[in-house]
């Protein structure tokens, strides 16, 4: 595909450049390139991964209790201990709000790992801390937007890991009060379940894993997922959870570019999940195509996407929300 082939504009990260043989350039001075960050960027940058808010009316869990409730001193200190814990320890790709009117309350978002049909996406949690707290697991809802986007993720909010008692484990995988945290649970839902190939989570499909049958139907899942992840990236655009409104705009804005290249490769026949911010991963290895439906779904749904950057400001997408037919091959699978 050449460049002008390319849908929404992004040449391909093989195409050559010329150049004038004749003129020696290592010689010459090279002026210094002043880097500008826009605003949402820095914005990202002061956004503290830790911090309390005064309130969370929209919580899914604000039912579940009131400001004034008295709590045993050993839960109050277990919640303490979590809240300083992820002051301290939590990786950029996840942020946490808890409430200091109601500390019970907390909420959480995942940001989807590089090589995951879920790269670039957010995901919110919301988590409640019940009176029996250590001795049971916090109670954890997921913003799914009526969106099935994971085996332990439904759409109903859900959320099925053995962490939470939610799903059957062995012993060091079920919550251990003297020993689980919060930081445990989150980083186990981006490792456990927002993964490269979720297909394998449900476990009636773990038995297929490295089989052809079953590669094959992971890719097409993935291949799903990525769609539904595209559907939630919008579905949060429209419906920014309350303490995170601006993050949600900057990170889609700041990102959007990456996602719109991305989605570019898939369009093109890349595989779900090689692409990195790099370029693309092990492509000519696998020698894997996404299949032809998922190429048409994806060009389709991204002029929704591309309208919802256009909203928060990239311009440079403005003259480019009409994407050509994805070029199809009539023996591509599927």
């Amino acid at each position: 595909m050449s460049t002008t082939d390319q849908p929404w504009g992004f040449p391909n990260s093989s195409s050559n450049r010329t150049s004038n043989p004749s003129r020696n350039t290592s010689s010459l001075p090279k002026a210094a390139v002043e880097v500008v960050s826009s605003a949402q960027a820095n914005f990202l940058r002061d956004f503290k991964r830790f911090d309390t808010v005064d309130d969370f009316s929209d919580h899914h869990y604000a039912s579940k209790g009131k400001a004034s409730k008295q709590h045993s001193k050993t839960w109050v200190k277990k919640v303490q201990a979590d809240w300083k814990i992820l002051e301290n320890d939590l990786p950029e790709t996840i942020s946490v709000r808890a409430c200091e009117s109601r500390i019970d309350l907390m909420r959480a978002v995942v940001i989807g790992a590089e090589g995951t049909p879920y790269h670039d996406g957010l995901f919110f949690f919301d988590i409640h801390f019940p009176d029996t707290y250590p001795s049971v697991p916090p109670m954890v809802h997921y913003h799914s937007g009526g969106l099935r986007i994971n085996p332990n993720l439904y759409n109903c909010g859900k959320v099925c890991l053995s962490l939470l008692g939610t799903w059957n484990g062995n012993t060091r995988e079920q919550w251990l009060p003297r020993e689980s945290t919060m930081l445990q649970l989150l980083v186990s839902i981006q490792a456990l379940i927002l993964n490269q190939k979720p297909y394998f989570n449900e476990p009636v499909n773990d038995m297929y894993m490295w089989t052809p049958s079953g590669e094959t139907h992971s890719k097409f899942y993935s291949e799903n997922v990525f769609v539904l992840s595209l559907k939630t990236m919008v579905y949060n655009m429209r419906n920014p959870p309350k303490h995170f409104e601006e993050f949600v705009r900057s990170h889609y804005f700041e990102r959007s570019h990456d996602i719109v290249k991305a989605a570019n490769a898939y369009i093109d026949g890349a595989p779900v999940g090689s692409i990195v911010k790099s370029g693309v991963q092990d492509i000519e290895e696998s020698r894997e195509t996404s299949s032809v439906n998922f190429r048409i779904e994806v060009a389709v749904f991204m002029k929704t996407v591309v309208d919802e950057f256009v909203k928060l400001g990239v311009k440079e997408l403005e003259d480019i929300l009409e994407p050509p037919p994805p070029l199809i091959h009539t023996n591509s699978p599927r």
